[in-house]
């Protein structure tokens, strides 16, 4: 399993559901070589924005001199400079995984608290698709915008020509979320919306994944669920066993064997009204 490395706090966004805001770091390049000497697998880099860090490439080469494979977790906004994104192409980056709140600018700018950088990451995608670059688009799924997932299925088609993976994230109660209950929303409102979304998915043959909802809630696209996935291999998946539980009307579901649960956070929050659809 890969290991993620936060090299920054800084940021160009604000994201209403940043999981990172109040996050204590160590950082320095001693500390980021003790940590790099410790990974056997691959290295996903994050922040903040891990392109605003003055010791990004130095960390992509120290990783690449060691075998590890590279993901680089990005908003994307800053490769709009063609120089960059080809740079971290020839760097060795093996995969630029990009958060994209909404294909729309006003739910992308109050997602993200900014004003204009829509066109940015738009941009940013476009030039690392002329370069040939691995991609996956990370849709966090909130409030704000889970009314549209499946034109931004759509979207991702149309302008994006080369992408054929998306991962599809439940919001998570942590971060900055915590201070911003309005873009919180449960698991029955945005079913029917998500597997909509997962059958244009399907129609266009872009590969998904979805994770931090249930996969009773995914029908017939459970083995798209990360952790049903993983526990259909015979893996145990620390993190998700983690940060979630399975409550007791969990019991009688059929795939219970191969799901780790409702996120505690979730749980927290929501309480009594919390639902789960057991598979018979």
């Amino acid at each position: 399993m890969a290991t993620i490395l936060p090299i920054t706090n800084q940021c160009n966004q604000n994201c209403l559901f940043c999981s990172a805001k109040g996050r204590k770091e160590e950082a320095g390049k001693k500390f980021f070589e003790r940590m790099l000497n410790q990974i056997k697998d691959g290295l996903v880099i994050s922040g903040g924005e891990p392109t605003l860090s003055p010791d990004l490439f130095w960390i992509i080469k120290k990783a690449k001199a060691r075998g590890l494979s590279v993901e680089l977790q990005t908003n994307g906004n800053t490769l709009y400079y063609k120089d960059l994104a080809r740079k971290l192409i020839e760097a060795g980056v093996d995969l630029f995984n990009i958060n994209f709140p909404s294909h729309l600018s006003l739910i992308n700018d109050r997602v993200t608290q900014t004003q204009g950088f829509l066109g940015k990451k738009i941009e940013g995608i476009k030039n690392l698709e002329k370069e040939g670059a691995n991609i996956r688009l990370t849709h966090v799924i909130c409030a704000l915008n889970y009314k549209k997932m499946e034109d931004f299925v759509v979207f991702v088609r149309k302008n994006f020509p080369k992408i054929n993976y998306i991962q599809f994230s439940f919001i998570k109660i942590a971060g900055a979320a915590k201070k911003n209950p309005q873009i919180l929303v449960n698991y029955q409102k945005v079913h029917p919306y998500l597997l909509k979304a997962l059958g244009e998915c399907q129609k266009f043959k872009i590969d998904f994944l979805v994770d931090h909802i249930p996969p009773c809630y995914l029908g017939s696209f459970k083995n798209h669920h990360i952790d049903y996935q993983k526990m259909s291999r015979g893996e145990k998946p620390k993190y998700s066993l983690r940060e979630k539980l399975k409550i007791n009307e969990c019991s009688s579901c059929s795939w219970f064997n191969f799901c780790c649960g409702i996120r505690k956070d979730y749980l927290k929050f929501f309480g009594k009204k919390v639902k789960v659809n057991p598979v018979k």
